[in-house]
């Protein structure tokens, strides 16, 4: 059967001469989820994820765009794309807004269970991403602060990743609380330390030159990554095609008419640091419709919203806050998409540039903070001082995150943007990046498997390989990392350098 759909988003581009080491694109990973109904009980099944051709010539890609199916690379897939979703693109070079229309996904339904007969409803779920390509990169940025990425013999410069065996990798020399004893190195050729080196499918390497993980993504090869934070409205309608057992596990707090995230498990009645995802005034027994009523608020946990959900100023395009690592892996397997690593997130930074000390994810020194916000929790949700391109130092007007990628306009530049090298939006301040870390052994066995489209009974994430698995779902946060600060930071935590002295 296929699912047929529309899609569109703003400010897409797709370069010429890509995929290059300099050249990209943007797209929209598309993914289904299907009900189905059971006639004894008069009820509908919880939401299963939707098992997609593995051959792109199934599905229909409308005219200007192009259709590759998930995930990359390949080997992670067990040797092939899993069928999850699709990535749908330009197919010529050009910018501008994308509107498909009638795009197809073909869905092999029988593999799911689902027969003939069956009567069904079907859900299509959308998020933009950036394609980086393969290339060298850097990490560190030259500077000798604790814990960032840096020679340990003191050689001056970032660190180059590329694909020569021999390229060593080291960290900082000082104790903290990340396992930097693995890269307490001299620079030099394998068996002269322990660290990163390419061999040309990536991997970690012990004080020998014995590889230890060859799958861990350095970064050096391509890789897909959200162009922005995850929204409110996102993470609502992940929520809701949930079993309640599962949204139970993935919020803070149930209460009729509370804010589900916020205030650090407790749960307010009010708006918390600008976090609208709230519980209806009416809590059935089984699954809970949640939805954003933010209401343009941005006064800091002193109002609570008019309890109608999802109107125009409620919030669903502001980044969602208050979300663990958990959470984070969570909504990554149920859309079928991985996290990323510590080394992915410096790249789609600085791509293939040489490093600038102290330089910020858009490639300088220079920062303006948002100081103001015009239609409040709207779509079109500004800031007042038009040359700002960061949210950090908890500005007392601002006192949250905003809308996604909210930088970015039709023809802003990079720096005007506040976006990395290859486009990705918010990567300094905002919100805390939560990548897999090299700084501890758990991080460093991540092998980059892809989610599966589904969770466990607890709404837990189940890749054996991912931080914070404990046997046999993802229930804490050893091996994950913080990178790029948040709204509340100053200057110096959302440098593409800064590397937190904590974990998990």
């Amino acid at each position: 059967m296929d699912i047929q759909f529309n899609v569109s988003w703003d400010n897409s581009w797709f370069d010429a001469g890509a995929p290059t080491s300099t050249a990209n694109w943007d797209a929209a990973w598309v993914f289904a989820k299907f009900s189905k109904w059971t006639a004894a009980s008069s009820s509908w099944s919880a939401w299963a994820h939707c098992t997609l051709s593995k051959t792109a010539g199934d599905h229909t890609a409308p005219a200007g765009s192009q259709i590759t199916v998930g995930c990359s690379p390949s080997a992670l897939c067990g040797g092939g794309d899993t069928g999850k979703g699709v990535f749908i693109y330009r197919n010529a070079a050009g910018t501008g807004t994308n509107t498909f229309n009638s795009a197809k996904l073909h869905w092999l339904y029988g593999t799911d269970g689902v027969g003939d007969s069956d009567t069904v409803r079907v859900k299509i779920f959308g998020t933009e991403m950036v394609y980086i390509p393969a290339g060298n990169f850097y990490v560190g940025d030259g500077l000798t602060d604790v814990a960032q990425f840096r020679w340990a013999d003191g050689t001056a410069g970032g660190v180059q990743i590329t694909n020569a065996l021999g390229a060593a990798f080291n960290g900082s020399s000082a104790t903290n609380a990340y396992d930097d004893t693995y890269m307490l190195q001299g620079a030099g050729a394998p068996g002269n330390g322990a660290g990163i080196r390419i061999d040309g499918d990536g991997g970690i390497y012990d004080s020998t030159g014995a590889s230890t993980n060859v799958l861990f993504p350095t970064g050096y090869n391509a890789f897909y990554i959200m162009k922005a934070d995850v929204s409110q409205g996102q993470y609502r309608d992940f929520l809701n095609s949930l079993t309640r057992n599962q949204q139970n596990t993935r919020t803070a707090v149930q209460t009729a008419s509370y804010y589900a995230l916020g205030n650090s498990g407790a749960g307010t009645v009010n708006v918390n640091y600008r976090d609208g995802l709230r519980v209806p005034a009416t809590v059935p027994a089984g699954v809970i419709t949640f939805g954003c009523d933010l209401e343009g608020i941005t006064a800091n946990n002193t109002t609570a919203g008019d309890g109608v959900f999802n109107e125009s100023n409620d919030g669903e395009w502001l980044a969602q806050n208050d979300l663990s690592w958990m959470d984070t892996a969570a909504f990554a397997a149920w859309a079928g998409l991985r996290p990323f690593t510590e080394l992915e997130f410096e790249k789609a930074a600085r791509g293939p540039q040489a490093v600038a000390a102290g330089e910020y994810a858009w490639g300088s020194t220079s920062i303006t903070q948002a100081t103001g916000i015009t239609n409040s929790g709207q779509t079109n949700e500004t800031i007042t001082n038009g040359a700002a391109n960061c949210v950090y130092s908890g500005h007392a007007s601002v006192y949250g995150p905003v809308r996604s990628g909210i930088f970015a306009g039709a023809a802003t530049t990079r720096a005007q943007s506040g976006s990395g090298y290859y486009g990705v939006l918010d990567l300094s301040g905002q919100l805390w990046k939560r990548p897999v870390t090299v700084g501890n052994p758990t991080g460093r066995a991540f092998t980059g498997t892809h989610g599966s489209g589904t969770l466990s009974t607890n709404g837990n994430a189940s890749n054996s390989d991912w931080p914070g698995y404990v046997t046999s779902e993802v229930t804490g946060a050893t091996g994950c990392g913080f990178r790029g600060g948040a709204w509340i930071h100053g200057s110096t935590n959302v440098r593409t350098r800064f590397r937190p002295l904590l974990r998990g």
